[in-house]
């Protein structure tokens, strides 16, 4: 691992890198240029492009023996459970930003040897940066988040994409919870669980830049953050993954795996 000072020195450099996107992200948005990936759906633009290389470059230049996994180039994951690595999601949300221009961010999760030690999710729009750190706990803008006081499915509105379970785990996941709601950016649909306002978050394909920095939130607020199976998910792998409040994370996985399971047919 590293010393408290250099965590601290880390942390700081980063907290000024992503300020410095603000004055980057006007005119890159002004001059937005889409273009589609696997389908009409999946949405890449000249932000998510220039925002990732140019974090490589910053990495380049200050913290060269640091690797990078981020969604647009860097896909190379055979050793980045060794020394430094930082996962990038570039724009989580891009269709929220080509079509709402609001509701999206950026992630970054930093991992030494595996394991995550800086993590930081920042919501441009709103201009609130949430960042945890392994050990003080986590923040937005500062502020101190208080960790998770354990509520019942009952009282808590739940997360989750309606196109990719079947009717019947739909409906008891409405029924049982309090409501429901999707923004449509795992980090921010994510950060609505850290700071209690959503009970959980579902998603059943998230890529390892989806949830590269939830894993440090959820250790430092006692949060629950596992694969649909209760297992623990591998950083580099992604996959089927849950983010929740203590209080209803069984409730939330037993409709999830009842009755074979929450896929459609």
């Amino acid at each position: 691992m590293i010393s408290e000072e250099q965590l601290h020195t880390i942390d700081n450099h980063i907290h000024d890198w992503l300020k410095g996107l603000d004055e980057l992200m006007p005119s890159l948005i002004s001059d937005l240029k889409t273009d589609t990936k696997s389908s009409r759906f999946d949405l890449v633009t000249n932000v998510d492009e220039t925002i990732e290389a140019r974090f490589e470059t910053f990495l380049k230049t200050h913290y060269p023996d640091h690797q990078l996994y981020g969604e647009e180039f860097h896909h190379q994951t055979d050793t980045l459970k060794t020394g430094h690595t930082w996962v990038i999601d570039p724009i989580d949300g891009t269709a929220n930003l080509v079509k709402q221009l609001n509701d999206f961010c950026v992630i970054l999760g930093y991992f030494i040897d595996g394991q995550p030690v800086l993590s930081y999710i920042y919501d441009y729009a709103r201009q609130h940066i949430y960042k945890a750190v392994r050990g003080y706990g986590a923040f937005v803008n500062g502020e101190k988040i208080e960790p998770a006081v354990s509520k019942p499915l009952k009282d808590m509105i739940v997360s989750f994409n309606n196109k990719v379970m079947n009717d019947q785990t739909i409906h008891a996941l409405l029924d049982q919870s309090f409501g429901y709601r999707l923004i449509g950016a795992c980090g921010l649909d994510s950060i609505r669980v850290i700071t209690g306002q959503f009970g959980a978050h579902i998603h059943t394909n998230a890529k390892p830049w989806d949830i590269g920095a939830q894993f440090l939130f959820a250790h430092e607020l006692g949060l629950k953050m596992t694969n649909f199976k209760r297992e623990g998910i591998d950083f580099t792998q992604g996959g089927p993954f849950i983010i929740s409040n203590p209080g209803c994370y069984d409730e939330i996985l037993d409709i999830l795996n009842s009755d074979g399971g929450y896929q459609k047919v």
